[in-house]
Order: structure tokens, then C-alpha cells, then sequence
């Protein structure tokens, strides 16, 4: 689903893009971005909190290769990486 990120009395919120309007200062999400952001937090919930991983992570070698190369990834994985 389509969102958009918008502040509401100073608070930032998603709201679906097809039951709300735009307005001025929006951030508008396709569905590729959104499924996306979805599968990132799904795994920072995995490799931070033991959580499951669901079906959202289909591009994982993808990902895996674009965040290798990073030279702080040994010492998040030390720090956040899931306990054995």
C-alpha cells in the first residue's frame, strides 16, 4: 500500500495514501518503498529482538550486499546482532 508521511500536531504518522488527500509537506510512499521500509524494520526486529521473520524479505542477498560493505557493520552487528 501506498502511504504518506505527514505531521499532524507535531507528530509524524503513515497514513494510507488512498483514504487520505494530499497536502503541502507530505512524504508520499509507492508501494515499492513502503514494502521495502516494511521488510527493513522486520529484520532489525529479527537480528535486534529474536522476532520471527515473516514473508516481507524476498530481496535478502540484495540487502545483505548493500549493507556488507559498510566499515561500522562489525561493530553493529556486535552490538545489535541477535544473542546466540
Amino acid at each position: 500500500m501506498s502511504i504518506r508521511i505527514r505531521q499532524v500536531n507535531g507528530i509524524t504518522v503513515a497514513l494510507c495514501a488512498a483514504r487520505s488527500m494530499p497536502k503541502e509537506g507530505d512524504i508520499y510512499l509507492d508501494d515499492a518503498a513502503h514494502h521495502a521500509l516494511v521488510a527493513k524494520f522486520e529484520r532489525d526486529a529479527h537480528s535486534m529482538y529474536g522476532h520471527e521473520m515473516g514473508y516481507w524479505n524476498d530481496y535478502l542477498v540484495e540487502v545483505e550486499q548493500e549493507e556488507s560493505n559498510n566499515p561500522n557493520r562489525t561493530w553493529w552487528d556486535k552490538t545489535y546482532g541477535a544473542k546466540e
